[in-house]
């Protein structure tokens, strides 16, 4: 007995491994578009802010087909092999990308770019959606907790490829290579332990998920979730492009007009210029600062529903508070630290919002928990089809060619804002039901 207790929680540790290195790959992919979006505008690989927002789009709906499918499969087919498939797509994405930016003339790169966006897109979610759904299978006695622990990695993805992408002197191919290899440590491990065996591999219970849709929790889970994600990953993208080129922030580092219009012609100016690289550094760490804030905040929250037992639905309005403050700061803001800080700041309040509400989803269908959790996260991330894309379609129209992306992410600013005004009606239902 004591021999098999042993050897159960010893695969129960193997399996909680694997999740957290699939979410640490799925965070270091999600800061891929905003580490190298700069550089593709730069080099015309991406013309202007309206064609990154076609990028980001057609990428999102990668996405969000990855966790309309990935969570049916997950519960037929089993964890491990949603995560294969999603980690031979993504190492398939990042092979073409590299090929694409080293090989191919930019005029003629954009169309190849988005079919590799789209690749991404699905490799990266399956591997998230089957990600969480293996630690809601192996952590079932404190799942929300497991879960924002989770995300901590995803939170150290995000905050360590800004750095490596500050620490290359080689060309844009490089990034993608880095990315292959991660993504191939990730599938060699994922195929060495056995998984627990699919939730439905005969049939799967479609009166449960038609169940779902009838939920109004799970609709103001979702719709909430969809503010969420959509700011969150539009902040991620766009920061960077924020900070090197916004007139106010450049002003702050010290650029003339003449040194800021050089460095929107110019593709090599934040390399070869000494204030350039100043800029590009800030810019890059930033986003690094984002992520790490993001890993504190569900370290916290981790804390306070595991040991202090907070209330779920609590710990998320008061994190879109925190969120809403601070990036109504950030993006009205003319100082480069007080964007960082308040950027900071926000990611700090957005850390427990998406692993608890996942948590939750999985809670109001138990019975089909991978689907339950996929289509709550798929919901969500239709989010990353309206804002991401919206602040360079935003930023396009007000500001031309030049871009006005300052303007354009005041929209993201609106969605945290109607996501906590969800997340507020979201606690007082609870409240109702409970007493």
């Amino acid at each position: 007995m004591e021999t098999s207790r042993s050897a159960t929680t010893s695969q129960s540790g193997l399996l909680m491994a694997v999740a957290f290195l699939g979410i640490f790959v799925y965070g270091l992919l999600t800061a891929l578009p905003g580490t190298v979006l700069p550089d593709l505008e730069r080099n015309k690989f991406l013309a202007n802010d309206a064609v990154a927002g076609n990028f980001l789009f057609i990428n999102a709906i990668g996405a969000v087909i990855a966790y309309l499918v990935s969570g049916p499969l997950t519960d037929k087919l089993g964890k491990k092999f949603t995560l294969s498939i999603g980690a031979l797509l993504v190492i398939a994405s990042m092979i073409a990308f590299a090929l694409v930016v080293t090989t191919v003339a930019p005029p003629s790169a954009s169309f190849l770019i988005f079919i590799c966006g789209l690749v991404l897109g699905l490799g990266a979610n399956a591997i998230v959606s089957a990600g969480h759904a293996l630690v809601g299978d192996v952590a079932t006695s404190w799942r929300d907790s497991a879960l924002n622990l989770l995300d901590v990695f995803f939170g150290l993805g995000l905050t360590v490829l800004p750095i490596i992408k500050d620490g290359l002197k080689g060309g844009l191919g490089q990034i993608f290579w880095v990315l292959a290899a991660a993504s191939l440590a990730l599938l060699i491990i994922v195929v060495i332990p056995k998984f627990p065996k699919p939730a439905h591999p005969e049939s799967f219970p479609f009166s449960d998920a038609k169940g779902l849709f009838k939920s109004p929790s799970f609709w103001l889970l979702a719709i909430a979730l969809f503010m969420y994600v959509g700011s969150e990953v539009a902040v991620g993208k766009w920061v960077v492009n924020f900070i090197e080129r916004d007139a106010q922030l450049l002003s702050s580092f010290g650029l003339n007009e003449q040194m800021q219009e050089l460095s929107r012609t110019n593709a090599d100016f934040f390399k070869t210029d000494a204030l350039g690289a100043t800029v590009e550094s800030f810019a890059l760490r930033t986003l690094s600062w984002f992520g790490f804030a993001l890993m504190i905040g569900r370290l916290i929250s981790s804390f306070l529903l595991g040991v202090m037992k907070m209330n779920s639905f609590v710990l998320v309005a008061i994190g879109s508070a925190i969120c809403a403050t601070g990036l109504s700061i950030a993006f009205n803001s003319a100082s480069p630290e007080a964007v960082r800080w308040a950027v900071f700041i926000s990611a700090i309040g957005m850390g427990p919002i998406f692993p608890t509400s996942v948590g939750l989803a999985s809670v109001i269908a138990p019975r089909i928990a991978g689907t339950a959790m996929s289509w709550v996260m798929g919901l969500g991330f239709c989010g990353l089809l309206v804002m991401p894309p919206a602040v360079g379609y935003i930023s396009e129209a007000v500001g031309g060619q030049k871009g006005d992306i300052r303007t354009g992410l005041l929209a993201v600013v609106a969605a945290t804002v109607l996501m906590l005004l969800l997340h507020i009606v979201l606690l007082f239902r609870e409240r109702r039901r409970t007493a």
